[in-house]
């Protein structure tokens, strides 16, 4: 059936036609007799005439009509090409006489169904412009000419153009539906026609690995294109195909035209497909319209990659727009890493897909962990928190140990060992920067604590330096490579930590000099408030979070508006004291 997708015009159609067979051999003709007729002279002077002899072979079979014949196809596997089969067709569907008058036919009448026929030009009538005449009839010597939209001058209309119109032509259905099967008899005659049992559908879509399937058989360039049937969309094979440049050689049945039988150079089509094809066109064999839906085949899932832990994961997630699948890779690949660790933990040592199920299952642990890192830098990362540098660096160490393990399992010790090494550089340089943003924010906390005792807020100052020396414990921790008390899976901020460490000290500096010009502050107001600011934040045991800073903050902030407050109200008495005495002079 002709398809309603735009393509190029038809060209060369002779030359398309031009290699196709004439041959007429449908079925080998039988001899059904032989005459021998020996005549013997002789040369005596005696006229003689010799017995005639006849003989005549034996009745043969007689000649089957060629709608009761069959033909036999070998049904293979996809990718193997493993012969499974034979398959028995009717001979009037794949082993029809080249008849070359229906192809070019059915050739014309696709290319006329697929032009568009948009091409449109406007007349002198439809030209917006003057209709005043430019010269005068005569007198001037010069050309008789009308009104400035005359077909003859720049900018004016168009004669005889082209406008709008349908350019498709008309084609009997029995004759469509006969140069159908005529094609497909054409590429099964010459042995151009492979029919697979299963879905063709890849692992995954590496322009590689589809590229290794069609070297290992003669589908490559060197051997000419091929065409891929499928019944349904095969996302992964189109999008490698799409990958090596060959975004047309994937189509699926009720997309492809009789053009596409006779255009490449052999034909690679599932079962279930051509059963649906030559379903459709056979009406004039059945003279009976047959609804498209009555047994046809609708879906062909591949069944053997549906078995593959995590295939359909992998699947769908080619469905997922390029910008946001990068995000959507990675919690995928986390999850994909424990399911095919639980599956190669539950079966037994000596089997086969053990080692390969770890294997994988670490190799995709470390691609999400890379993935994250990537996202970080980018500046696409989904989570709400920003990494910090030295999680980035733990999580390349961990990717990095990971991958050393998968090739242990593998059995490349010397590659292990070099990835070891890096992994273990990486780990390092982790220590130090943990050290050093634990240092970091414990000068933060010694400052925040000798500027509560200048306030001669005794409690917060003690606060700030029990956090000042948790944080200085960790960095030594950090040094010495012990583990820290705190998870680095957890979802912290540490940049952010900082930042909120920077704005405190920002703000205590601003409120000293606010302090300096409302003048001396009474200490009696500074203990109730140190006293209150107390009562609201207890000291904790843990090591210091956001909260004990955030209550700190709230604290010092209380104490500054009490101070606020009564220099107002001084300067307020000040004022009123001195506009009595203006009232009264």
């Amino acid at each position: 059936m002709a398809s309603t997708r735009i393509s190029a015009p038809v060209r060369g159609v002779k030359l398309q036609l031009s290699r196709l067979s004439t041959r007429q051999d449908v079925v080998p003709k039988c001899i059904t007799s032989s005459i021998a007729r020996p005549i013997s002279t002789t040369t005596s002077s005696r006229a003689s005439v010799s017995s005639i002899i006849t003989s005549a072979s034996a009745p043969s079979s007689p000649i089957k009509p060629l709608q009761e014949q069959t033909v036999l196809a070998t049904i293979h596997h996809f990718p193997s090409l493993e012969p499974l089969r034979f398959e028995s067709y009717p001979a009037n569907h794949l082993y029809l006489p080249t008849r070359r008058d229906i192809l070019h036919r059915a050739v014309i009448y696709e290319g006329d169904m697929t032009r568009l026929g948009t091409a449109s030009t406007k007349t002198r009538y439809e030209v917006r412009g003057s209709a005043k005449k430019i010269r005068p009839q005569k007198g001037s010597g010069r050309a008789r000419l009308g009104d400035k939209k005359s077909p003859m001058l720049r900018g004016g209309g168009v004669a005889f153009g082209p406008k709008p119109r349908d350019f498709s032509s008309g084609l009997q259905k029995k004759v469509y539906d006969l140069a159908w099967r005529t094609a497909l008899s054409y590429r099964y005659r010459k042995g151009e026609l492979v029919i697979v049992d299963n879905a063709m559908e890849i692992e995954s879509p590496s322009p590689k690995l589809l590229n290794d399937i069609f070297e290992s058989h003669p589908w490559g360039n060197s051997s000419g294109r091929s065409l891929l049937i499928t019944l349904e969309q095969r996302p992964l094979l189109e999008r490698a195909l799409d990958a090596m440049g060959r975004s047309r050689q994937s189509l699926t049945w009720d997309e492809v035209d009789v053009k596409d039988l006779l255009e490449l150079s052999r034909i690679v089509i599932e079962r279930d497909a051509l059963k649906n094809i030559l379903l459709m066109h056979q009406e004039d064999l059945t003279h009976t319209s047959l609804p498209w839906y009555k047994g046809m085949v609708e879906s062909s899932p591949p069944t053997s990659l549906e078995a593959i832990t995590g295939w359909p994961e992998f699947r769908d997630l080619m469905s997922v727009p390029a910008v946001e699948r990068d995000s959507h890779r990675t919690t995928l690949y986390q999850s994909v890493a424990s399911q095919r660790w639980q599956e190669a933990a539950s079966l037994p040592d000596d089997h086969p897909q053990k080692a390969l199920l770890a294997v994988s299952s670490l190799e995709l642990g470390a691609q999400s962990k890379n993935i994250s890192v990537a996202l970080q830098k980018s500046g696409r990362s989904t989570r709400s928190n920003v990494l910090s540098a030295h999680k980035r660096m733990l999580l390349k160490a961990e990717a990095t140990e990971m991958r050393v393990q998968a090739l242990r399992l593998l059995g490349k010790e010397e590659e292990a060992n070099a990835l070891w090494r890096e992994a273990g550089d990486i780990r390092t340089d982790v220590g130090i920067a943990e050290a050093d943003m634990c240092m970091l924010k414990g000068n933060q906390f010694v400052r925040i604590a000798n500027d509560f005792t200048q306030k001669e807020m005794y409690e917060e100052s003690e606060k700030a330096e029990r956090q000042a020396e948790e944080w200085f414990a960790r960095a030594e921790a950090a040094n010495e490579g012990e583990e820290l008390l705190e998870e680095f899976e957890e979802e912290d901020a540490t940049s952010e930590e900082l930042q909120e460490l920077d704005v405190v000290e920002a703000s205590i500096e601003k409120k000293d000099a606010v302090e300096e010009k409302d003048g001396e502050i009474e200490t009696t107001s500074r203990s109730d408030a140190g006293e209150k600011a107390s009562q609201a934040a207890a000291i904790p045991d843990t090591a210091p979070t956001d909260k004990d800073i955030n209550t700190t903050e709230k604290a010092y902030e209380e104490t500054k508006m009490v101070e606020k407050k009564e220099t107002r109200e001084r300067a307020d008495g000040k004022a009123s004291t001195k506009k009595k005495d203006r009232k009264g002079t």
